[in-house]
């Protein structure tokens, strides 16, 4: 059987062909969906300038994923009602790639994640996110329903880069790996907020695409400001590796320092990338550097010997260049 859901067509049923009770899944997204927001904000290259998020307090916190997008000094927050606030970026988890943004609101529904132990194989979830920047105002977002496949930890890549996190995830069949799906919540039959639907990555073991979401567990320890369990496997420079350009930035200026590089190492991968003197870098490797502090730590967090995409301002253009990091000698 199928039914309009949020604006959508859905397919009831469960994996094995009987029957779900009618408007169960409906009747939880109706009551899930009004704590779902639109988000925009920057977009460049490679990186979309609009998201997905879920209201996780009655005062206007907004949980959704890390990105150029949730970086932007002002993102522009949709609540499902079509009223826009601007949010602002409270606290981050680079490991995760979580953002907590806030919102000047009160008296707002809200989503608490929920534990995943009761979760089997087979069992229905429906994702809701802003795929393709669809909605724009009060419109509802959309709904794609399928089955969770399994639970594992991560291990993939976003174009050549490993993705850092390499812990829980839950992978499912509803397809969610397109722009502006991260973010939005992955529910259960019973509308329980389960997971929080990854960016597009391609798993290193298929090389395909991966419909996954960080898990609840994950979720309720970011929220209370805890770190990851499995953030010890992190790639890079927390495991004693660290990468280099061959670029100086400069230090001129005062409390905030902008990424504008000072000088190129002749021979360096920046140089053979076709950086210059007084480029601006505004982002690395699809994550965005507010300054030359988070410019130079994101570099080092590169892996030595696989490319990685930098962009750059050059007088009024932006440029994205590839670079191949080596590894920084003591």
């Amino acid at each position: 059987m199928t039914v309009a859901i949020a604006g959508v067509s859905a397919a009831l049923g469960s994996p094995g062909g009987s029957a779900i009770a009618p408007n169960t899944l409906s009747g939880a997204l109706a009551r899930v969906t009004p704590a779902v927001v639109k988000l925009y904000g920057t977009g460049m290259g490679r990186a979309h300038g609009y998201g997905t998020g879920v209201i996780v307090s009655a005062d206007g916190q907004i949980l959704t994923t890390k990105s150029l997008l949730s970086s932007t000094a002002n993102v522009r927050v949709v609540l499902a009602d079509g009223r826009e606030f601007e949010g602002k970026s409270v606290r981050e988890d680079e490991y995760r790639e979580l953002t907590l943004l806030k919102i000047d609101a009160k008296d707002l529904p809200f989503l608490t994640p929920s534990k995943t132990d009761h979760l089997q194989l087979g069992d229905a979830v429906a994702a809701i996110g802003n795929w393709f920047k669809v909605a724009d105002g009060d419109e509802a977002p959309s709904v794609n329903r399928g089955i969770l496949a399994t639970r594992t930890t991560l291990n993939a890549r976003r174009l050549v880069q490993p993705v850092d996190y390499a812990g829980p995830i839950l992978v499912f069949d509803a397809i969610t790996a397109n722009p502006g799906a991260a973010g939005g919540p992955l529910l259960d039959i019973h509308g329980n907020f389960i997971g929080l639907v990854g960016k597009v990555v391609e798993s290193a073991d298929t090389n395909t695409r991966l419909n996954f979401a960080l898990p609840g567990e994950e979720l309720c320890d970011f929220l209370g400001n805890k770190a990851s369990p499995a953030a010890t496997t992190q790639r890079g420079a927390a495991v004693g590796v660290e990468s280099d350009i061959g670029i100086k930035l400069s230090r001129m200026g005062y409390r905030h320092v902008s990424a504008y590089v000072e000088r190129v190492r002749p021979g360096s991968p920046a140089a053979k990338a076709g950086l210059r003197g007084e480029d601006l870098i505004v982002a690395v490797d699809g994550r965005r550097v507010a300054d030359a502090e988070a410019c130079e730590e994101a570099v080092r967090r590169l892996t030595p010997g696989e490319k990685a995409a930098i962009v750059v301002k050059r007088g009024q253009e932006f440029l994205t260049l590839d670079v191949v990091p080596e590894k920084k000698t003591k």
